[in-house]
């Protein structure tokens, strides 16, 4: 008489029998009977906690990402009144780099320097620093990426520009920066990077996008939008993945339009860890996503 056969039913019944064991042990977890913790304590092994920072990352968007908030825009001018404006359900908005691309610190970036873009305010930094760490005060960085007067002018190569090779220029005469350029994308990182260490809850990326309006007929060819805006966008993203600050974007109304000007897509304004904002213009078109309307 074959045993194989035997054998191999025996084997078969086991691994179902292991099979029930698994879906009673994920049943049990779901139900809050057991857990890993105690399963690991039972058997005398330790199981590690999250870190810190991933702790005080996952709990600030639980906490602000759902929740609606009053927007408070505060001027630079006057910090020493935060205290009075910050409270439940406020959200104070910095702005960090401006339109013209002047920023609202000290940076140590060469580049900021070398642009004229720094704060020459002496002590802006410990200020921020000490309004970003008060209890009860949610603080926001607003950074407008692209549109760049300061940098632009400074360096040419790293603005959009017309056919003919000069800087191309909006309504308001301000310039754009090229997201394809690697030194605008370090730059930007950097300033990110240098906001998130002076300890703010969000960081609002502003201008994140290519121009929709002016003459963009003179424009000079930019290549896929949608691809070259996202590329950048995942590298800031995973620049800083490990800092526990809120990463949001301000949207573009034409983010649903195949080849949109702004190269903005659905895709992409969802792949932000924080909240989508918008335009006052925009704020409809992007209803879908709930955005922070922009004050």
């Amino acid at each position: 008489m074959n045993p194989f056969p035997r054998l191999t039913r025996l084997l078969l019944a086991l691994l179902y029998a292991a099979g029930g064991l698994s879906g009673v042990f994920l049943l049990l977890c779901a139900l809050g009977v057991l857990s890993p913790e105690g399963i690991g304590a039972w058997l005398g092994r330790e199981v590690e906690p999250p870190t810190t920072q991933q702790a005080v990352f996952s709990t600030k968007i639980g906490e602000t990402v759902d929740k609606p908030f009053q927007v408070i825009p505060l001027p630079l001018t006057e910090l020493d009144q935060a205290g009075a404006a910050a409270g439940e359900g406020k959200g104070l908005l910095l702005a960090m780099k401006a339109d013209d691309g002047s920023l609202g610190y000290i940076s140590a970036l060469p580049l900021a320097a070398d642009c004229g873009a720094c704060s020459g305010v002496a002590g802006r930094n410990q200020t921020l620093w000490q309004l970003n760490q008060r209890e009860g005060v949610y603080t926001i960085a607003q950074v407008s990426c692209l549109r760049d007067a300061a940098l632009a002018g400074h360096d040419r190569r790293l603005a959009l520009c017309r056919p003919s090779g000069s800087p191309w220029r909006d309504p308001d005469k301000l310039a754009w920066l090229d997201p394809t350029e690697e030194g605008v994308q370090d730059y930007l990182i950097g300033i990110c990077t240098e906001l998130a260490q002076l300890g703010f809850d969000e960081i609002l990326l502003t201008n994140c996008a290519y121009p929709t309006q002016g003459d963009l007929a003179s424009l000079g060819e930019t290549g896929d939008r949608d691809a070259q805006l996202e590329a950048f966008c995942r590298r800031l993203q995973g620049a800083l993945a490990d800092y526990p600050v809120l990463v949001s974007i301000q949207g573009s109304g034409d983010f649903a339009q195949k080849g949109s000007q702004s190269g903005q897509t659905a895709a992409l304004l969802a792949s932000f860890p924080g909240r989508v904002w918008a335009g006052q213009g925009d704020a409809e078109a992007l209803a879908a996503f709930r955005p922070v309307v922009l004050p």
